[in-house]
């Protein structure tokens, strides 16, 4: 089936998805991080006790995460998407009446949940669960809200922050949740046959014999073979690009010029993950998994290296092309190595333990800049890794039979 063809049939239940991935832009830390002035002033914090309160709402978002994860595999898909979207309401309303510091420590925490965490997780889970022979090519499209919202929303809050207060935009956020994320959703669910799905699902794990518990999929060999490939690019991502400044000019490129790769980054992001879809519906996501990050390393070797200019623009093209890969890929695989029935409880334990290793990073980062440690070094470090990814995951998966 034609990626057109398959958008027109499908276009209410992808849009569902695609709607749960733009708006958890709002719990990212692209666009949180433009408040962060307003923050400093407000509330009298230094950076670093911004910083504090951020990683420690971001660890513990991350340490609720499983609990809250798994009850997409128990709940009708409706009630839990609609559970979300307030969640992420309120977290826009707490910033938004946010007097003290604890109010703001409190939206933070939601922010991150809501958004950053449970948003993505009901998306690609019911995009997994509901599509099995066009899995690929629905979670490609549904990804696809994550490089929307980075590209349009950042110039819609600044334009916002320049004529109103900051509590002010949040309160326009939560009203847009309100008056049209909720109403949307509302629409999707009687529209389609997507909640039908999901009660086909939750008969199957209803009938099994609790194979959905944490402690089975740790315990398996497997997953920690593959948890090293889950976490490398997130990991490194975050750490690269939060101190993006001062590495571009450890590197001889200016910040103009790092900034301008972005759209490298985002272009390549777009490609690479309606590119995949297919692939993955054709050969399986356990056949490409293992491969996935390898743009990454060859990107971190032109940084290495970095030869001219033009270096920069093809390091953030090919950092983009593993973040798109991976957004489709992962939840495919979730599906293909632990079933449908379980994909929610197994997902929100990999965003959970992802989310833990995004939030240590930066902190690792600091420490190694701080230590005079050389970017060719920290790159070299990171290289390192991606290559041990990549065969740690190639052994976990190579004798591999998907559940279809």
């Amino acid at each position: 089936m034609s990626y057109l063809t398959f958008v027109l049939k499908e276009r209410k239940v992808l849009s569902f998805g695609l709607s749960f991935t733009f708006f958890s832009s709002f719990g990212q830390t692209f666009l949180i991080s433009l408040f962060v002035p307003f923050f400093l002033a407000d509330f009298d914090l230094s950076n670093a006790a911004f910083g504090s309160i951020y990683s420690a709402a971001t660890l513990a978002s991350a340490a609720i995460l499983p609990y809250l994860g798994k009850w997409i595999d128990v709940l009708p898909i409706g009630r839990y998407s609609l559970y979300v979207a307030s969640g992420l309401l309120i977290a826009a309303l707490t910033m938004a009446f946010s007097w003290h510091i604890g109010f703001l420590f409190a939206g933070i925490l939601m922010l991150r949940l809501s958004g950053q965490g449970l948003s993505g997780h009901t998306a690609e889970t019911a995009m997994a669960r509901y599509f099995t022979l066009q899995r690929g090519k629905a979670l490609s499209i549904s990804s696809l809200g994550y490089p929307i919202g980075e590209g349009i929303l950042p110039v819609g809050i600044a334009a916002l922050l320049a004529i109103t207060s900051w509590r002010t935009t949040w309160g326009i956020i939560a009203a847009i949740i309100a008056l049209i994320f909720i109403p949307f959703i509302l629409y999707v669910l009687n529209k389609s046959d997507i909640e039908q799905s999901n009660q086909r699902v939750k008969k199957a794990e209803d009938d099994s014999n609790d194979s959905g518990s944490y402690f089975q999929i740790v315990n398996d060999r497997q997953f920690w073979l593959i948890i090293p490939a889950i976490l490398i690019p997130p990991f490194w991502a975050t750490a690269l690009f939060l101190y993006q400044v001062s590495i571009a000019e450890q590197l001889g490129w200016t910040a103009a010029i790092i900034a301008s790769a972005f759209i490298f980054f985002a272009v390549a992001r777009i490609i690479s993950s309606l590119g995949i879809g297919p692939v993955i519906d054709k050969l399986s996501a356990t056949v490409i998994f293992p491969f996935y990050i390898i743009p990454m390393g060859f990107g971190l070797v032109v940084a290495f290296y970095h030869p001219g200019i033009w270096s920069a623009f093809l390091y953030m093209a090919l950092m983009g092309m593993t973040l798109g890969f991976g957004s489709t890929t992962k939840s495919a695989l979730y599906a293909e190595l632990y079933g449908e029935e379980m994909i929610g409880t197994v997902r929100s334990l990999f965003a959970s333990i992802m989310v833990f290793s995004t939030a240590l990073s930066p902190f690792l980062m600091g420490w190694m800049l701080d230590n005079n440690i050389a970017i060719e070094s920290i790159l070299l470090i990171a290289t390192t890794t991606v290559i041990f990814g990549v065969i740690l995951a190639y052994i976990g998966l190579k004798d591999t039979e998907p559940q279809m």
